[in-house]
């Protein structure tokens, strides 16, 4: 079967389709990975075929005239079977309509509704929805979804050193999507908990005037699910990677944005299984308990056995055979 994956010009995104993709290959499959040219070097960087498509716009989603007609042109020529498209790539939907492929949307965390107001493009023409949350922190939106275990990838990373030895206190990942505006507050806070906070930041990041604790590590990047397996906590800024990475080890997460906010970040301080606060709020015994409440840990184990128990890429594959099959 000939299935065409449809990525915005978002890493982030493109990253979730890798391990489908990856699970279509190992199962006999060909697979090529459409989004804008601006992309190409990084989909060739997980190892699949890149096709190029519009002209070279901007903007987050893969949805103009233009990546619309080059994505059906190609399809046609290409004329695969199965489209599975992110959310935020809805000219897959179109180019699924136009060559007959079974239409297969991709839905991210964040995604919340379907129709126009929510992003979702072409959700009510698809085939299937694929949902990579546990039940227990979808939102309804009208569509029952595939589920599908999310599995971790970041791209190509060197393991350091460092990772290779035991932490001699608690680690507390500090990640890149942290506002500005709290760093100064979250380095304040650390000085006074015993824990070794690893943070993903170049030094141009760190406020003018900052001390940096002693335990207080800096790095430039390494694969983020090998560094939370060593981990206790997750301090971010509630994107998508850094949620899921912390969902599927089973960490506790203070994600620092909105308090007020509907995403899954707060669906996940809602079910106890993390923190949600707005910068300039962090203070030394919330880490504290970040790092230390049992309940907290209890809840978010509670979830990665959740996701665990959910099926993988490779075992929905037969499913997706199954809907190309009857398109």
């Amino acid at each position: 079967m000939r299935v065409l994956l449809v990525a915005p010009p978002s890493d982030a995104r493109l990253h979730s389709l890798v391990p489908l993709g990856w699970a279509l290959r190992t199962t006999g499959h060909e697979v090529q990975i459409a989004g804008r040219a601006s992309c190409t070097e990084a989909i060739t960087m997980t190892g699949c075929v890149a096709v190029p498509v519009g002209a070279g716009e901007d903007g987050p989603a893969l949805d103009t005239a233009s990546d619309v007609a080059g994505l059906v042109a190609y399809a046609s020529f290409w004329r695969p079977e199965l489209i599975i498209w992110d959310t935020m790539a809805p000219a897959g939907a179109e180019a699924a309509r136009a060559v007959g492929a079974a239409s297969v949307r991709l839905k991210g965390p964040h995604d919340r509704r379907t129709g126009p107001d929510g992003g979702s493009g072409g959700a009510a023409d698809c085939h299937a929805t694929l949902d990579c949350l546990p039940p227990s922190l979808r939102e309804p939106d009208g569509t029952d979804p595939l589920g599908v275990r999310h599995i971790p990838y970041g791209g190509p990373a060197v393991l350091p050193p460092w990772l290779n030895r035991k932490p001699r206190r608690r680690r507390v990942h500090l990640a890149a999507g942290v506002p500005d505006a709290a760093l100064a507050g979250v380095f304040g806070a650390a000085g006074g908990v015993d824990v070794e906070m690893v943070c993903e930041l170049a030094e141009g990041r760190i406020p003018a005037g900052t001390v940096l604790p002693a335990h207080v590590r800096l790095f430039d990047s390494v694969p983020l699910h090998t560094l939370l397996s060593s981990c206790t906590a997750v301090v971010h800024g509630g994107g998508t990677p850094d949620v899921m990475a912390a969902l599927v080890q089973g960490l506790p997460q203070l994600a620092i944005g909105d308090p007020d906010g509907t995403g899954p970040a707060a669906r996940i301080a809602e079910r106890g299984a993390g923190l949600l606060v707005a910068p300039g709020e962090v203070t030394a015994a919330m880490l504290e308990r970040l790092a230390g409440d049992p309940d907290l840990a209890k809840r978010a184990t509670d979830l990665r056995e959740e996701i665990a128990a959910m099926p993988s890429p490779r075992e929905i594959v037969p499913e997706l055979v199954t809907i190309a099959a009857h398109r």
